[in-house]
């Protein structure tokens, strides 16, 4: 009899194995934005960008099928947190996102910038600046919320880049605080070297946050692994 009990366990225990092969897991639901040259879409609606590259192949190295919306930043951030996307992505650090999701290993070097006017007297090392200075930066990001948490005078949160570069062109601020990646390659497609100056305000890790609730669901080595497989993407 306990020889029957064991082949019933075994038989079982096949078939949930056959099963689990036969249904993949589910697709990993992700968001990023229009951030060229980070992620974008080409003309015929294909995504691409350095960040998306490089997700697409840690992903297919793991064998994991995705879904990538492009969504405004702040909508995106909120889906994951609301647990309608399992993650987000080009990201850095922050407590708020910290409270619902976990970052990845880092995608890419990244840099957040000070732009001004070259014809600006103003410094980002100077104590006046952080009284003075009339800030932008990109509603939804970091950056925003780190503005305000330095005591910085931040008076406008536009939604795109390329809005921000325009509000310092006209001098509605005095600088902005921007993706090194997203801002440079901006204002080289606009022809506006001659006209700004920049000086590096952090460095910092940018990855994929992926919620916790999606996390929790996965194999507990998922995050593991994915940033494992980071490691022979980004040189690609």
């Amino acid at each position: 009899m306990p020889h029957a009990t064991t082949h019933k366990l075994l038989q079982a225990s096949l078939l949930l194995l056959a099963a689990s092969c036969a249904f993949p897991a589910d697709p990993i639901r992700l968001a990023t934005h229009q951030q060229p040259p980070l992620s974008f879409t080409r003309d015929n609606g294909q995504a691409d960008g350095l960040a998306v590259r490089i997700v697409d192949c840690a992903l297919k190295k793991l064998q994991r099928p995705y879904t990538l919306d492009f969504l405004p930043w702040p909508r995106a951030q909120w889906l994951v947190q609301r647990q309608q996307f399992d993650g987000f992505f080009a990201a850095t650090p922050s407590e708020e996102r910290d409270g619902y999701a976990v970052l990845s290993g880092a995608l890419l070097p990244y840099e957040r910038r000070w732009y001004l006017l070259k014809s600006s007297p103003l410094s980002p090392s100077s104590p006046e600046f952080k009284r003075q200075a009339r800030i932008a930066a990109f509603n939804g990001s970091n950056m925003d919320v780190w503005l305000r948490d330095h005591g910085y005078q931040l008076t406008s949160t536009p939604g795109n880049s390329e809005q921000l570069l325009r509000m310092l062109q006209s001098r509605r601020v005095d600088a902005v605080l921007g993706n090194a990646y997203a801002v440079d390659a901006l204002i080289a497609r606009l022809g506006l070297q001659a006209e700004l100056r920049s000086e590096l305000a952090e460095a910092l890790p940018m990855g994929v946050y992926f919620g916790k609730a999606f996390l929790s669901r996965e194999d507990p080595q998922f995050l593991t692994q994915f940033n494992n497989a980071l490691q022979g993407c980004r040189s690609k």
